[in-house]
């Protein structure tokens, strides 16, 4: 999928290749940036939606060596999972403007859904009026933003299939699980859990995925080449000195 090359057994420059490629993202969500608009039109420009989900997959892909060299192998878990779904998620949204409509929308079920759940918790009555007074304020928004809460949520195998891409989210999605959960396997079998082999994988997808979400801007106008060179140069900038 990537046409960038994929760094694997050397952990230092696998490190490396994942702080690039996360820089490479908010360069390239910066560029995209511009484009948005200050008034909310009928039909919302691809491009405004897919800035924010370059910005996620640089999180996630951060999260990945957020601890270095000894970044623990559930954490690598979750940063390749999430770039993974951000990757289905953008294939998805770009497909249509219903795809990109409905994934608007879902941001704000998933705001109610949240204040639902507050509401179901034993709490003063006060601190409840003030979540009910924010569902309102939500809603007025909503409908200023052309928006309609309550869409039914699009889940992750539904997205898979959509992308063309079911073998796939079979095979890695459960790794990632049973990485991320702590499963059976991962609390009896730490050795096994531990092999360099599923840690490889986990690098191998991540640098994929996030290469394939990066290689997307070419569509609007920004060069994933250019967005990996300035993302190169910064990461090879020489850190400043503090004198006393």
């Amino acid at each position: 999928m990537s046409e960038y090359p994929i760094i694997v057994g050397d952990r230092p420059a696998e490190l490396q290749a994942l702080q690039i490629l996360a820089l490479s993202l908010t360069e390239a969500a910066s560029r995209l940036s511009p484009k948005r608009l200050d008034k909310i039109p009928e039909i919302i420009p691809p491009e405004v939606v897919a800035a924010p989900l370059l910005i996620a997959a640089a999180r996630a892909l951060s999260l990945g060596c957020c601890v270095g060299l000894d970044t623990p192998i559930e954490i690598l878990a979750l940063s390749a999972r999430n770039t993974f779904e951000l990757w289905l998620r953008l294939t998805h949204i770009l497909e249509s403007d219903r795809n990109l409509q409905s994934w608007r929308n879902e941001a704000f079920t998933d705001q109610f859904q949240v204040y639902d759940a507050i509401l179901s918790l034993q709490g003063p009555e006060e601190v409840k009026d003030v979540i009910r007074g924010e569902i309102e304020r939500v809603k007025q928004q909503a409908a200023v933003r052309g928006l309609a809460p309550g869409t039914k949520l699009l889940r992750m195998p539904d997205l898979a299939k959509a992308a063309k891409c079911e073998e796939e989210y079979e095979a890695f999605y459960k790794l990632y699980s049973k990485l991320v959960h702590p499963s059976a396997w991962f609390v009896n079998m730490p050795n096994a859990v531990a092999s360099e082999m599923y840690r490889m994988m986990l690098i191998v997808n991540a640098q994929v995925y996030g290469w394939s979400i990066l290689k997307t801007v070419d569509r609007f106008g920004v060069s994933s080449d250019q967005c990996r060179q300035v993302a190169s140069a910064r990461f090879q900038e020489p850190k400043s000195t503090v004198v006393h």
